[in-house]
């Protein structure tokens, strides 16, 4: 008789995985991280991989969906706070990604931003997971935009959906750019001018 499955580790060896797998396309990217070694650091047998992730292209999907899970649940957290001014909640929404940005000493930026740049004009499954990452975040920042006066951050002349994807656009080339800089100085360019406000480099 086949022994039950322990669904905890089940879950865990998922978890492992991805974890190990987001590590992975941070520090070096999507193509350049083999599942061997993946499976060698996270200490997952081979079948359990293929049992949770039926290619290399489904198991990057994966990783990519948990990260924006988590990274719409911390804009949320952030944009629907009722203590502050939305005009306030936007600024922290950027300062804390800038402040993950400084702690990771401006290296490997934004995954959603580096699994762009690199797959999605080449695979188009990647392509629809990551445009439905992108319309999922910036319809919780257009949120925030509508309870905003939008001439404050220069951008009256959009509607907040719009306004919402132009700071997204601009943030994520802030972000590629920090990558070729290795410093704050992108970062605290975007605040600046968005904020006009001067920042003190981090």
């Amino acid at each position: 008789m086949a022994r039950p499955r322990d669904q905890n580790t089940h879950m865990s060896h998922r978890e492992k995985l991805l974890d190990v797998g987001e590590r992975a396309f941070r520090s070096t990217s999507f193509s350049e991280s083999g599942i061997n070694e993946i499976l060698s650091e996270s200490g997952v047998p081979k079948g359990s991989f293929y049992h949770h992730f039926p290619s290399k292209e489904a198991f990057g999907i994966a990783v990519a969906d948990r990260y924006n899970e988590r990274q719409i649940e911390a804009a949320r957290l952030c944009l629907e706070d009722p203590s502050l001014p939305h005009i306030d909640r936007l600024r922290r929404f950027f300062e804390q990604a800038r402040s993950e940005m400084a702690s990771r000493k401006f290296q490997q930026g934004c995954l959603m931003c580096n699994l762009a740049t690199e797959l999605a004009d080449e695979r188009p499954a990647f392509q629809a997971a990551l445009d439905a990452h992108w319309s999922g975040m910036t319809a919780v920042l257009a949120e925030c935009l509508e309870n905003i006066d939008l001439s404050d951050i220069g951008l009256q002349h959009l509607t907040p959906a719009q306004a919402a994807d132009w700071l997204m656009n601009a943030w994520s080339g802030a972000l590629t750019r920090m990558k070729v800089r290795g410093n704050d100085e992108p970062l605290a360019l975007f605040m600046q001018t968005v904020f006009k406000t001067k920042e003190r480099h981090q």
